[in-house]
Order: structure tokens, then sequence, then C-alpha cells
């Protein structure tokens, strides 16, 4: 019985010394928080020339006239450029559901490093600019969708930027 206890007693003892290092490995990353940057329209443009998107000839509704999102490297941070350009009398315009993703290596999935808030506005046009402070080691991109409303109409067009390797 005594023998028992005593292996009892070590098994916890054990136990209770490898569940504070297991809780350590366990803590998540934390992300930093989006900072808005300023641009001017040039810069935008310049910018997002590659990754624009003329929708005027497509078979949707017609609300969204253009979009793109691009991703550049700044530093330790990712440089953050979206825009929707949209139809006149359009009452909302904007990005939505922008989700910053990454991976190790090309052969691995993408997941969900951290999300953007919503940026949209009442006019025909809306742009996106922020930057964020991510660890290297990944391929970024993001993942949005371009948002238009009008009276009882609505476009949503999902997009995904260009990948950038930190």
């Amino acid at each position: 019985m005594r023998r028992v206890l005593k292996s009892i007693s070590l098994i916890l003892l054990s136990l209770i010394m490898i569940i504070p290092s297991i809780t350590v490995f366990a803590a998540e990353e934390e992300v930093p928080e989006c900072q808005d940057i300023t641009m001017s329209d040039e810069e935008i443009d310049e910018f997002l020339a590659p990754y624009m998107v003329d929708n005027t000839m497509s078979r949707a509704s017609g609300l969204i006239t253009a979009y793109g999102m691009g991703i550049q490297k700044s530093g330790t941070s990712l440089k953050i450029v979206g825009k929707t350009a949209c139809a006149s009398g359009v009452t909302k315009c904007g990005i939505i559901d922008i989700v910053i993703q990454r991976r190790l290596r090309s052969t691995d999935s993408w997941t969900k490093y951290t999300s953007i808030e919503d940026k949209y506005n009442s006019s025909t046009g809306c742009v996106l600019t922020t930057s964020i402070t991510v660890p290297s080691g990944y391929q970024y991109r993001i993942s949005c969708t371009h948002y238009a409303k009008k009276i009882l109409s609505t476009e949503k067009i999902p997009n995904i930027s260009n990948i950038v390797t930190m």
C-alpha cells in the first residue's frame, strides 16, 4: 500500500511540475494594432495600380466600378492599401471582412493572423490606408470584401491581395 501511495505522489508531483511549462507554450501571440497612415490620392493610385480591377464591364449589379487591395513590406510592418470605387447614388461604399492571413511556407495553408475593422462611408469611394507591425518569417496576404449598397441593391466582391514575405 505504501508503494502505491509513493508512486501516485511521484506521478502527481511530476504532473504539477510539467503543467506550468505547458501553459507557457500555449500563450497566444500578441497582435499589434493597426496604425492609420496618410497617403495622397496619387500615392494611393500608384500603390494600387497593379492590383486594381475595372469592374465596369462585368455582369454584376454595377454598384462597384473598380476595386483593389495591396500590401507592401515597409521595414517590420505591412503597409496595407485598399480602395472601392462605386457608382453615383450609392448610399454605402467600403471594404468589409478584412483579414490579415499568414503562413510559414508556400506549401502551408493560410491562417488568420488578425482582422481589421470594416472601413466604409456614405460616398462613392472608400480608401483604406493602414500599417501593422508583424513578425518576420511568414508570408502575408489580405482577404477582404468590397461592398456597395444602393437602396434595395447590394454588391459584394471578394478579393485577395498580393503576397508579401517578411
